[in-house]
Formats: structure tokens, sequence, C-alpha cells
């Protein structure tokens, strides 16, 4: 078992975090000891996470506040020296949020605009969850009405979810959840994203890349039946059929408990459900890699995807 890590530094901290009532001065020296100790501390040479539990407990103290999460990651994606510390706090976002359905809203007011610009960018090119990349990049839109550079690098990232995660995009933005239904920019990015999928809907698709896991598992049932019956026609006609002596082993889809009582053994067969979790990797990232990274690359470095 391995030795839970503590100190004192780390567990006030954290404790200061957690806490409910929140100020905003309080809160960015706050988040400066924190990525004080976060440099200070070796990662995990196989995760690259940290090995203490204030600073774990730290980071998913500041994903559940909606005041701290902004600032944080703004702060922390945006310095070349806390970029690992921001970029465990996005994974903590993207567990958070992987299966959300709807853009998650961010408050942008107190982040400046140029991190929040380099922020979005840099979300894409950590393939962050896409509602919260998409949902930083329309609350960027909605936070700064007046900015025209924030207006057209927003519309510039709508445009890279519509061509790298067309389904996950037109699923986010016509989310009734959704709290950015009248935005001019989520509007547009989203009729250019179904005026996209119907194009790609007229092209003939192949039926086995689209099977859900309940499919999977009926398709793999019906092959089984079907070498089964092969085989056993090949046994039938062998002519070795009288030599050897035959061995069957059963084996279900389902698992099965063997009881054993004073009236003698049973069988207990346990129901099971299916459980299935889409995640929509960027187009580039199966049809090219190399030119995924070129892309990823140009967005960590604050150039035109």
């Amino acid at each position: 078992m391995e030795a839970v890590v503590r100190d004192a530094e780390g567990l006030d901290i954290y404790l200061q975090l957690a806490a409910h009532d929140r100020d905003y001065d309080r809160d960015v020296l706050l988040l400066a000891r924190l990525s004080q100790l976060a440099r200070e501390t070796e990662p995990n040479g196989e995760s690259g996470q940290y090995g203490t539990i204030d600073i774990d407990n730290s980071l998913h103290a500041i994903v559940q506040s909606p005041l701290l999460f902004p600032t944080a990651l703004s702060r922390w994606l945006t310095t070349d020296a806390d970029v690992r510390l921001g970029k465990a706090l996005l994974n903590h976002a993207n567990i958070t949020h992987l299966d959300q359905h709807f853009p998650q809203p961010y408050d942008l007011t107190r982040v400046p605009e140029d991190d929040a610009i380099t922020t979005a960018r840099r979300l894409c090119a950590l393939t962050a969850a896409p509602s919260v990349s998409l949902g930083w990049t329309l609350s960027m839109a909605r936070d700064f009405p007046d900015s025209t550079e924030v207006r057209n690098r927003a519309i510039e990232l709508l445009n890279y979810h519509v061509e790298q995660l067309l389904v996950s995009t037109v699923e986010l933005l016509a989310a009734e959840e959704s709290s950015f239904l009248d935005l001019d920019v989520s509007t547009e990015a989203l009729r250019k994203a179904r005026d996209m999928q119907r194009v790609l809907d007229d092209l003939p698709r192949l039926r086995e890349l689209e099977m859900t896991a309940d499919m999977r598992l009926l398709h793999s049932s019906l092959k089984r039946s079907e070498h089964r019956e092969i085989h056993r026609r090949a046994e039938e006609s062998s002519a070795f059929r009288g030599l050897l002596h035959e061995v069957r082993l059963k084996y279900a889809t389902r698992p099965v408990i063997e009881v054993r009582n004073e009236f003698g053994t049973e069988e207990m067969a346990l129901p099971m459900s299916s459980h299935e979790l889409r995640v929509e990797l960027p187009l580039s990232e199966l049809t090219d890699p190399v030119l995924g990274l070129v892309r990823r690359n140009q967005l960590w470095r604050s150039t035109s995807p």
C-alpha cells in the first residue's frame, strides 16, 4: 500500500479552497501557494500526476468551484512553470464533464482577455472534453461581447470544433440545457455543423463501424454460432470421430454462480447490462495523425489552426 503524503501547507490550502465562502484576493493567494507547492513536488514518473493527496484534493475542489476554476486554469495554462499543474487540473475537469451533453458555462469576467483566448486554444490543443473546450469558447464570446479579437478567435475555434468534433459539437450546441442557445456565434456554428452533417449523412456508410455495444455483442454471438456449426459438421464427417474422446466446455455470455445446498446444486445466472460511453476523437487524429499533431502544436503556440 502506498503511503499517503500530507503536509501542513498542502492541507491548509485544500481546506481553504474547499470552503464555501469565496474572496477573490484570498483565492489568488491560495492559487499562488498551490502552484508554488506543485513546483516543489516531483511528479509521478509514470502518470505525470502529483504524488500528494492534498494537491489532488485541491484540484478537485477547484473544478467544483465555478469561481475558482476559470481563474486557476487561465493562470496555469498560460504560465510555462505551471503548465503541468494546469494539465492536471484539466484532467480533473475532463473526468467531471466527459459524459456531459451540453457546453459547460464559465464566468470569464475576471480572466484577462489574452489569457482567455490562449486558454481556449490550449484546451483544443490538449483535446479537452468537448463540453469543456466548447463551453470555454462560447463563454469567452459571451463575456467579451465588444472585443473584435475575441469574436474572431471564438469563430475560429468554433470552426475547429465543427471540423474536428462534428458529432459532439452538434449534440452540445443543440442541447436544450445549453445556456448559449441565443448566442449568435453558437447558432451560426450549429447551422454550419448541421449542414456538414447532412453532407456526410448522404455518403455511403459501413454498418460495422456504427454498431452499438449490444449490436457488437449480438454480432459476435452469431459468429460463434456459425463457427460452432462449421466445427460440428466437420466433426460428424471426420474419420477420427470414433477414435478420439470428445470433451466440451460450457461457456456463456453471462456469469453463472454454482450454489450448493441441502437440496443439491443450483446454478444462478447473474443478469448483465451493457454500458457504453462514446468519446469522439478529433478527425485529424484518425485520418492523419501527423496533421493532427501539427494542428495541436499550432493551437498551443497561439497561431491560426
